[in-house]
């Protein structure tokens, strides 16, 4: 069998999560779904809840969520398949949803994040890996169930190391798989000497990307490409001499 054909016929995913909320988990989504849509390959996004919506027209609107609608290339009436729960508080989303008397289950998050065959689902999870998503689950929990690579996103300032090896850690102990690390440079103070990325990149054998506040989407597509090409075209081992 030809392996790499079995992968796209099979398709998959990533999930990304960050270090903390606010580290550019939306903006490196969207990236991977402009970079698949790109080589042909149908892509659903996921952020199965959100919080923190403003109210448009008396209904929550999901920010985060519009974003990758519109990075997948769906109508505006796709939404809703993308973002499924939205929640007006901006708070951790277990509490969120509390309060707006709606109380979430894993199960359901799970159920949002179901995909079409033949699609490479991109889910966007909210706040850290160990942050509270729901009742009874943490963002780790459906990583967990969905069983797709994590994109770990963080901050690349001082103190960054460790918060993103205790995330590695964390990932390992759950026998979940690491696509990558992007560094989002948010701080034009940061030390000239300061470099997270070589720290990380001796301590994982994942790539570690780097990007600096203000770089366009384009200048970000461009850098995942490769790496984001490799995960739905994987080498044919046909084309190096290996068996099929």
């Amino acid at each position: 069998m030809n392996l790499a054909h079995a992968a796209r016929s099979h398709a998959g995913g990533v999930f990304v999560t960050g270090t903390d909320t606010g580290v550019g988990k939306t903006f490196i989504a969207c990236s991977l779904a402009r970079n698949w849509r790109a080589l042909g390959i149908e892509v659903a996004p996921r952020k199965p809840v959100e919080s923190g919506c403003v109210l448009h027209g008396g209904e929550p609107h999901p920010a985060d969520g519009a974003l990758l609608t519109a990075a997948a290339g769906f109508p505006s009436g796709r939404l809703a398949e993308v973002t499924r729960f939205r929640l007006v508080e901006p708070l951790a989303p277990d509490l969120a949803a509390r309060l707006a008397g709606r109380p979430l289950y894993l199960d359901e998050l799970i159920a949002a994040c179901a995909r079409p065959a033949g699609t490479w689902r991109i889910t966007e999870g909210a706040g850290g890996l160990y942050s509270p998503l729901c009742e009874n689950g943490l963002n780790a929990d459906l990583a967990e169930a969905l069983d797709d690579p994590v994109v770990l996103v963080a901050e690349d300032r001082l103190g960054t190391l460790n918060t993103c090896l205790l995330t590695l850690e964390a990932l390992d102990r759950r026998g979940l798989r690491l696509a990558a690390v992007v560094l989002n440079r948010r701080r034009a103070d940061a030390h000239p000497a300061m470099d997270n990325r070589a720290a990380l990149a001796r301590r994982t054998d994942a790539p570690v990307f780097t990007f600096a506040e203000g770089a366009s989407p384009a200048q970000v597509d461009q850098s995942l490409s490769t790496w984001s090409s490799s995960i739905v075209r994987p080498p044919d081992p046909g084309s190096t001499g290996a068996g099929s």
